[in-house]
């Protein structure tokens, strides 16, 4: 009697197991089709539009596509070459010195991450806006108004400044993990710093800033607010040009030819990523930590050196505190300001305002649905698509799966969201959903994918040799082992889903806003002071539940 019921509530534990195991496949699927579809539909107009001679000859020839396409490069070099010039100095002293900030300082390598790029708009148009706080302190003393945002420059500084957190933190982790032995080892012989820094300690670092410097530039090519707030009229990146050509001109066979030079190049980059080590989780050696200096107190520093040091350091966390902390820091007082005769003065009314509207509880329930949705749609296709390599069944094609899991890197939410207007002309809640889970998956991927990999490999044997089948070591071996990470994941891609704006802007969804599109429509409408309140509101959302899910998934 006992064995036949323990036989049962085995099959009931099996066909619960499958059943959840099939379903999953299917939501895989369908993410996986909501992809590669669209994306083929973004490409069509180009080829087989009966009007494509036309929009050659007016427009291609022209060299429009040519200049928006070499704006485009040049403002995302720009911006990578700003990020990645505050970025390493930065990784230095987080690597290898010790002062007393320095937690907050890689605490900042979330922002980028957590903080959605609409609210740094609004921070820097804050500081450096016409009307920002930089132009009232220098009309105190009698200067001139300055404008930096509106430019060429503008873009690339509030681009690079936001984004220099990533690069710091890729490659700081890297240049702690590398071994002091050769770089005493050359001073000793009489190298000098110039010298080791040149000649040993930059091409070790070399994969690492590879890995994140060519992120950055992705981020910075597929921007689309940043330019749409701060682009020069008559100028605009492939984002921008893609966005107008479908919602203004109804020029779909341009916006195609757009989209395809945009994402061709795109994947020309994300090569470059996997040649310089972008899929390289780390060497798995562990190197004794060294008590640290502090800045310009190393003993094998010359005098001249320890100057440079200084000066170096001054300046860097001047820079950071001009041009990442004090837009983070507008945004907030904004968000409690009101203009009384004239003058700023301190209010909570525009939170008042916020919290009597019920426009703002739609978007924040709208956002809290749309983000759980995604977050749980990325992390049931990237837990099973991490899951199907581990299977000895793919261990030949284990390169392959993991290149094509980097393929949404290479492609922006604008060419998605335009593909489904073509398809659909009015997007929805579920098409939202699934494009953002389509973009969003490989990132959890990774972290996921990550995780798995840390198994040791006797346990993954004892497992295959214990279990029924591969499917039983998922349910008792895999997922319990991960689960932390999975967790993680799940935070991480809320975040992202909730700060998103692009998405729900092309979509057009009838009566449909997230707190982020709602953020934006006040910003547009010259409610500024509302739109810093209702993105301080927003960035806290993202940032509350970013740390949760680090701290869930046990990360420092």
């Amino acid at each position: 009697m006992e064995e036949a019921n323990r036989y049962k509530l085995k099959q009931r534990r099996n066909a619960a197991r499958y059943l959840v195991l099939y379903s999953a496949l299917f939501l895989t699927l369908v993410v996986l089709l909501v992809f590669i579809i669209p994306l083929i539909a973004a490409f069509l107009p180009s080829v087989f539009a009966p009007q494509f001679e036309n929009h050659i000859s007016e427009k291609a020839v022209s060299g429009r596509i040519f200049f928006v396409t070499l704006y485009t490069l040049k403002i995302a070099l720009g911006s990578t070459l700003i990020a990645f010039v505050l970025g390493l100095p930065a990784a230095f002293f987080c690597a290898r010195r010790n002062f007393f900030f320095k937690k907050l300082l890689i605490g900042f390598s979330a922002v980028p991450l957590c903080v959605p790029v609409l609210i740094a708009s609004l921070g820097f148009v804050s500081v450096f806006g016409v009307s920002g706080l930089l132009n009232e302190v220098l009309n105190l003393f009698g200067f001139e108004k300055i404008r930096i945002l509106y430019s060429e420059k503008g873009i690339m500084i509030a681009q690079g400044s936001y984004n220099f957190p990533l690069v710091m933190s890729i490659v700081s982790r890297s240049w702690e993990s590398l071994p002091c032995e050769t770089e005493n080892a050359a001073r000793l012989l009489g190298a000098s710093e110039k010298r080791v820094f040149f000649k040993i300690t930059l091409p070790s670092l070399l994969p690492a800033i590879g890995s994140a410097v060519i992120p950055v530039f992705l981020f910075c090519f597929f921007s689309f607010m940043m330019v749409l707030l701060f682009s020069v009229p008559g100028t605009s990146t492939l984002e921008v040009e893609i966005y107008q050509a479908v919602k203004t001109s109804l020029d779909f066979s341009y916006a195609s030819n757009l989209a395809l030079i945009e994402t061709l190049t795109a994947v020309l980059i994300v090569i470059l990523y996997l040649s310089a080590g972008g899929e390289i989780n780390g060497s798995g050696l562990v190197f004794e930590k060294k008590k640290l200096p502090k800045p310009f107190r190393a003993e094998y520093e010359s005098v001249v050196s320890k100057v440079c040091e200084i000066l170096l350091f001054v300046v860097l966390f001047f820079l950071i505190a001009v041009f990442f902390l004090s837009p983070l820091i507008g945004i907030v007082v904004n968000g409690f300001t009101a203009r009384v005769s004239g003058k700023n003065v301190f209010s909570l009314n525009q939170y008042k305002m916020l919290f009597n509207s019920k426009g703002f509880w739609i978007s924040f329930l709208s956002t809290i649905k749309i983000s759980f949705c995604t977050a749980f749609v990325c992390t049931v296709v990237s837990l099973v698509y991490a899951l199907s390599l581990q299977n000895p069944g793919f261990t030949k094609l284990k390169k392959l799966f993991r290149l094509l899991a980097l393929l949404p890197m290479a492609v922006s939410s604008i060419v998605l969201g335009f593909a489904l207007t073509l398809l659909f002309k009015k997007g929805n809640e579920l098409s939202l959903i699934l494009v953002q889970s389509a973009l969003f998956w490989p990132l959890s991927f990774r972290q996921i994918s990550s995780a798995l990999d840390t198994i040791p490999i006797d346990v993954k044997n004892a497992a295959s040799v214990l279990s029924e089948n591969f499917t039983d070591s998922v349910f008792r071996v895999f997922i319990p082992w991960i689960k932390k990470s999975v967790y993680a994941s799940f935070g991480f891609c809320f975040a992202f889903s909730a700060g998103d704006t692009t998405l729900p802007l092309i979509l057009s969804i009838p009566k449909f806003q997230t707190l982020s599109l709602y953020t934006y429509r006040l910003s547009g409408s010259y409610r500024f002071n509302t739109a810093c309140a209702s993105g301080t509101i927003l960035a806290l959302i993202c940032f509350c539940v970013f740390i949760i899910s680090e701290k869930i998934g046990g990360r420092k």
